[in-house]
């Protein structure tokens, strides 16, 4: 077996509410869907997220990374070999982790069809059902957040509520009480900051909070990873890291300077799938807990398969929902669990129809 085509597709899909968050607001879902396609009629697909303003690089710069770089590595390879391909990735073109993320997803994708088993096969097994799920509150004024609160509680009954921060201290502060306020104990929150604070601002906005209660963890107040440090050693709510990690190097630097206590693994950030094992390892030896970011279509499957097979992946996270999906059939949460898919590969499939009413670029390569 051999891949004889590369499909390169930029999308753009309305999201189902805006995002607001420091980096800005938006109400598209802009991400570029990579398919291998072999001499033996298989295809495997990959996915990748697009976020310039917090990560660098555009749906544009993605599309050419791969097929001007990305695809050469790959064309007449049989899909099998993973560690040495993705090393003919990252020779290719060094750390340009979402451009290969599409290709690398696509290659665990297209080696679980050709096994016929699912990818949490090939990451060691199954110790749980999927990802356990968070809630979320959007970004508005406090009345309205305290009202969503309630509102997400009494559907739902998450453990966590997630929601952002790192806009103007003072008003995430106020923001903060009424949705601590709303939960009445019933959860804990999870406030994302986004690396939107400076030292000076994140160390009284964040004893504030703590002060006020119910606060579960800090996600990326500030950017930098000695000042990462110094808040967990004056906060008592556990950190999380995530733009702080990249590759494993990161993972091993948090670790040793006590920068966190927990870390998002956003799949696509990361380069893929074997480079969330490999932080993951990190993890699990330092006694410390992940988080798979699930995003939406193909990504939510491969977060509840890294989810599934990871031992570390002991803290949840919320579900990205979109208007409408790329996917023959929609992949949503049950209760409170995103379920893995049992299927080969990641165990969904492109909706062709979808993937050109929604694209904003396409090219093939071989």
């Amino acid at each position: 077996m051999k891949i004889v085509e590369v499909k390169t597709t930029v999308v753009s899909l309305p999201r189902a509410e805006t995002l607001t968050t420091s980096y800005g607001s938006g109400d598209k879902a802009t991400t570029v869907v990579v398919e291998l396609v072999t001499d033996e009629g298989l295809v495997g697909i990959g996915q990748t997220a697009v976020a310039p303003r917090s990560y660098g690089e555009t749906a544009e710069g993605i599309a050419v990374n791969i097929d001007t770089h990305l695809v050469p590595a790959v064309l007449g390879e049989a899909p099998f070999d993973l560690e040495r391909l993705n090393r003919k990735l990252q020779a290719a073109l060094p750390h340009h982790w979402s451009s290969h993320a599409g290709v690398e997803l696509a290659l665990w994708d297209l080696k679980g069809k050709a096994l016929g088993v699912p990818v949490y096969q090939l990451l060691g097994g199954k110790l749980r059902p999927g990802v356990d799920l968070m809630g979320f509150v959007h970004h508005a004024e406090p009345e309205e957040m305290a009202a969503e609160a309630r509102e997400v509680l009494d559907a739902h009954g998450f453990p966590v509520l997630k929601m952002k921060v790192g806009l103007d201290p003072r008003d995430d502060v106020k923001r903060y009480r009424a949705v601590a306020e709303a939960v009445e104990e019933r959860a804990v929150i999870q406030v994302d900051g986004n690396t939107g604070y400076l030292m000076s601002q994140a160390v009284p906005a964040l004893t504030a909070m703590e002060k006020i209660g119910a606060l579960g963890a800090v996600e990326q107040p500030v950017a930098r990873r000695s000042d990462m440090a110094e808040l967990a050693r004056r906060l008592a709510t556990p950190l999380m890291a995530d733009e702080a990690i990249y590759g494993p190097e990161d993972a091993i630097e948090v670790v040793r300077t006590r920068a966190a206590n927990l870390a998002l693994m956003k799949i696509t950030k990361h380069g893929g799938l074997l480079n969330v094992q490999k932080i993951a390892a990190v993890f699990e030896a330092a006694g410390l807990s992940l988080s798979i970011a699930i995003y939406f279509d193909l990504i939510a499957a491969v977060a509840a398969h890294a989810a599934a097979a990871l031992p570390c992946v002991r803290w949840p996270s919320p579900f990205t929902y979109l208007e409408d999906t790329l996917l023959t059939e929609p992949f949503e949460p049950q209760g409170l669990l995103l379920p893995v898919p049992e299927k080969p590969g990641f165990g969904v499939e492109l909706d062709s129809d979808k993937l050109r009413r929604y694209q904003v670029a396409r090219s093939v390569s071989g």
